[in-house]
């Protein structure tokens, strides 16, 4: 199973797999805080706005590969989550950053990709998308929470996703 969510539903997904980590293959955030950010109502708003610091994880090399997407112009949620994020993960794994890429495919919005690897192994990629605000990147235009001019995440998450199976 791999699991991926928008906003709260990316903080549920990332919390689905860390308590069960043995029923899932892959797990993609998009626009979401890290799991163990906020524990309140109170707390989320904070969260969202990159003034907490998510509680480190205990270290853990058993988690399915995370991918973050998030939108460089997010004022809902900051962009600084995303890279938290990962960084929680990776920290957890003990993989590294490799570097930044950086990749625009035609008009879309373009994106920096960073890769976190442990032993050759993606533990975490991490999506930033220039100018892209608090919206499914890539989705239909005419929808709220969804950018048309974004690089489609939908196709980076069954991509990401059918990666972790084919190995």
């Amino acid at each position: 199973i791999a699991v991926a969510g928008l906003s709260a539903g990316a903080s549920m997904a990332a919390l689905l797999v860390i308590r069960y980590p043995d029923r899932f293959k892959a797990v993609a955030m998009h626009s979401g805080i890290p799991p163990g950010t906020a524990d309140s109502t109170a707390s989320v708003m904070g969260a969202m706005h990159g003034l907490r610091l998510p509680v480190a994880l205990d270290a853990c090399t058993a988690w399915p590969p995370l991918l973050v997407i998030h939108g460089g112009a997010d004022h809902t949620v900051s962009s600084g989550n995303g890279q938290a994020a990962v960084q929680l993960w990776a920290d957890a794994a003990g993989a590294r950053a490799g570097a930044t890429r950086s990749v625009q495919r035609g008009q879309r919005y373009p994106m920096s990709v960073t890769d976190y690897k442990r032993k050759g192994r993606t533990v975490a990629t991490l999506v930033v998308v220039s100018r892209l605000a608090h919206a499914w990147s890539g989705g239909a235009a005419n929808k709220a929470f969804s950018d048309g001019k974004g690089p489609d995440a939908s196709r980076m998450v069954w991509t990401f996703a059918a990666k972790q199976f084919s190995g």
